[in-house]
């Protein structure tokens, strides 16, 4: 495991970079007052001349494909994406004349070295990479003609931001100058690394993970990626949206059935670990048959 200090906007850059999300990892869940206090930060780095404000690490492990530079992300997704969705409203605002740079190629800058890989094919073109339905809402963003998933936490933050970039607390010239001062840790876990115990390790020193959150994670994360896929599109995204994303509540009466008692509500993972390693110890060699 390495980490460094680093500018989150340096570690964003370059057009060979791809920054996915793997399907273990849980959607994208960052709500408005999350938002609002990540610009009021920003709006307080230029107030108060700051040369840097820390946002936090991010986890990721990095696998060369080709003559790309792809990043799982293992921890950091929701800074990542809130970040990209407000570089996004930024150059949308200056593509459309509502906002006025100093700086005539930072809407091209913007989303060359940040947002998008111009060379390659239009499905491939975005280089952040959410999970399947916040994927699909992500690109939408990028598309003027077409119209925006209205309920997706990734439309409504970026409206957010759209709207409050026009209010003009901040010159665009200064906000970008600010999110250029946000400053990460940045670690990058090397192929030995256990990323299953780092992400627990995470998670106990205060993510706010859902119990369903930490179960995806620990069915899917120690499997190839190909049936990491395979089994979320199969299993678990189905299970996900026919309890409209409540997968807590849903394993939770599953144990109650399974083991004729219920577990603690902040303890369902616990229970459900406990039970597949008690009653199947074997599972999950037994996938890779």
């Amino acid at each position: 495991m390495n980490g460094n200090a680093q500018k989150l906007i340096k570690y964003m850059d370059g057009a060979s970079k791809r920054f996915v999300i793997p399907v273990y990892q849980r959607n994208y869940d960052w709500k408005m007052e999350h938002c609002k206090q990540l610009y009021d930060d920003l709006v307080k780095v230029i107030r108060q001349n700051r040369k840097s404000h820390f946002f936090g690490s991010i986890v990721s492990v990095q696998s060369e494909s080709g003559t790309m530079e792809e990043f799982l992300i293992i921890d950091g997704q929701q800074r990542l994406t809130t970040v990209s969705l407000l570089l996004l409203a930024v150059h949308h605002l200056l593509q459309k004349g509502k906002a006025i740079s100093q700086d005539r190629q930072l809407p091209e800058k913007i989303l060359k070295k940040y947002l998008i890989d111009e060379y390659e094919p239009e499905e491939k073109r975005v280089k952040l990479k959410p999970i399947k339905n916040d994927q699909k809402a992500f690109d939408i963003l990028f598309d003027k003609d077409e119209e925006h998933i209205p309920d997706s936490n990734l439309t409504i933050n970026y409206q957010y931001f759209y709207e409050r970039i026009q209010q003009g607390e901040l010159t665009v010239d200064e906000l970008f100058d600010a999110i250029c001062r946000l400053e990460i840790i940045n670690i990058s876990l090397n192929h030995e690394d256990n990323p299953q115990l780092i992400f627990e390790s995470l998670n106990s020193t205060g993510l706010d993970l859902s119990e369903g959150d930490k179960i995806r994670n620990y069915i899917l994360m120690g499997l190839k990626t190909e049936q990491q896929n395979k089994f979320y599109e199969k299993y678990w995204n189905r299970i996900e949206e026919f309890t409209g994303y409540e997968v807590s509540p849903f394993i939770r009466d599953y144990l109650s059935v399974k083991q004729q008692t219920t577990p603690n509500v902040n303890g369902v993972y616990t229970a459900f670990k406990r039970y597949v390693e008690d009653k199947y110890p074997f599972w999950r060699y037994a996938l890779f048959e």
